[in-house]
């Protein structure tokens, strides 16, 4: 516990909260706009193929969900950037490795720690951007089509995976940081994982929940190996 205290006070939460302040208001913004361009693009012939994803409210959490991940998985790099890659690769290192604590448990504790922060921030943001979406579309009577009897769960369960797969997207991003002793080195890493993943999260509307699950399952694993190939890394560093 006093490990996590230590690192909350170093990291400054607060900056990091207006991080996630900013993105919840981007994304609210871009989902709201989704919902009136359905609303345009609605015409008597009905709705054009290129705008099929704004017709249904799986389409749209398809979008707001894949825009959370791009996000989401941008900040857990740069957390992990600061938290992670800029500790034991600048001028703290020698400090840090010489602490009476093992070098694994401090670095599991860092890793919890942006993991943590990603998660619940990407559930409570996507969920607050989809609840909000949903009250305007009644007020302004915007009604894109309800296609699965189970919609709450379906944002419920999305908004974790999205929480969970931003989070290994952020390991990954960080093992390649610290084996380039390089924080841009992170973030171009997250950068380019989310430019590969992002289209296949709106692939499958209808079935967004197994298409999450399963690559979250397959970067989940990949994260596993990869954080202890950075720990043995890192318990083998010389002070």
């Amino acid at each position: 516990m006093n490990l996590y205290r230590l690192e909350m006070k170093k990291i400054r939460f607060s900056t990091y909260l207006w991080a996630i302040a900013g993105i919840f208001a981007s994304l609210l913004a871009l989902g709201i706009l989704f919902l009136f361009i359905f609303q345009i693009e609605k015409g008597e012939s009905g709705i054009p193929e290129e705008a099929q994803l704004f017709a249904n409210w799986n389409g749209l959490l398809a979008l707001t969900t894949a825009l959370a991940f791009v996000c989401f998985s941008v900040l857990s790099a740069v957390i992990a950037a600061k938290v992670v890659v800029s500790e034991y690769c600048g001028k703290n290192a020698v400090i840090l490795l010489s602490y009476p604590v093992k070098r694994k448990a401090i670095l599991e504790t860092k890793c919890l720690l942006v993991c943590g922060i990603t998660t619940i921030s990407a559930f409570i943001s996507n969920i607050l951007v989809v609840g909000i979406m949903y009250v305007t579309a009644h007020v302004f009577t915007i009604m894109p089509q309800m296609n699965t009897e189970h919609f709450v769960f379906t944002v419920l369960i999305s908004s974790i995976l999205i929480g969970i797969l931003s989070s290994a997207v952020g390991i990954i991003s960080t093992a390649v940081g610290w084996k380039k002793h390089s924080i841009i080195a992170t973030i171009v890493c997250s950068l380019i994982i989310v430019c590969v993943l992002t289209n296949f999260i709106t692939v499958s509307p209808r079935n967004i929940i197994w298409v999450m699950l399963a690559i979250s399952t397959v970067f989940v694993v990949i994260a596993n190996v990869i954080y202890h190939i950075l720990a043995n890394g890192i318990e083998k560093m010389e002070v």
